[in-house]
């Protein structure tokens, strides 16, 4: 099964605009949206692409292929707009992997019961992160709006037990990492 997996949209809508190509053309069977959907926080400013109305148009286009979890700028009127469900975190089921869902804010707390062999998915830091420790994979796909520490803009993919970082703007793998 082809999953893409995103975080940090808030509210962008050019990173949005291409988020939805990249999905029409990878064609993934599931979506997995880790939060911070519509609003751009207020450390970042107002961009000039900030346009959550739309972007939530294009999140909607693929809600019934889509799980997703609350982030830090996520309010109930930002749930209003998008049409899947979320919560705090989840735990799916991908390719025979047990994947912890959640935001990232909220790691140390005792929402997600993380255990070896799990992948533990989530945003919140801007920064794309793929990596095996203690029998856990920690894979963050950064964001496609705000990205930090001089990392591009990117998402994730998982194709079976593949999992990659590829770059927003050019496709280009940023890391990856095949489970065994």
């Amino acid at each position: 099964m082809k999953v893409l997996i995103a975080s940090d949209i808030h509210g962008r809508l050019q990173a949005a605009k291409r988020l939805d190509a990249i999905i029409s053309s990878f064609a993934p069977e599931r979506i997995v949206l880790l939060g911070d959907y519509l609003y751009n926080g207020p450390r970042n400013g107002v961009p000039f692409d900030y346009d959550p109305m739309a972007v939530s148009a294009i999140i909607n286009k693929w809600a019934p292929r889509t799980v997703g979890v609350r982030g830090n700028c996520d309010s109930r009127i930002d749930q209003s707009l998008l049409r899947f469900h979320m919560e705090d975190s989840q735990t799916v089921y991908l390719n025979g992997y047990r994947c912890d869902l959640i935001h990232g804010d909220l790691l140390t707390g005792d929402l997600i019961d993380v255990q070896r062999g799990d992948i533990l998915m989530f945003g919140h830091t801007h920064v794309p992160m793929l990596k095996t420790e203690d029998g856990v994979t920690y894979f963050n796909p950064g964001s496609i709006s705000f990205p930090k520490q001089g990392k591009p803009a990117s998402y994730g993919i998982m194709v079976n037990n593949h999992l990659e970082i590829k770059s927003l703007d050019d496709d280009t793998t940023l890391a990856f990492l095949d489970l065994y």
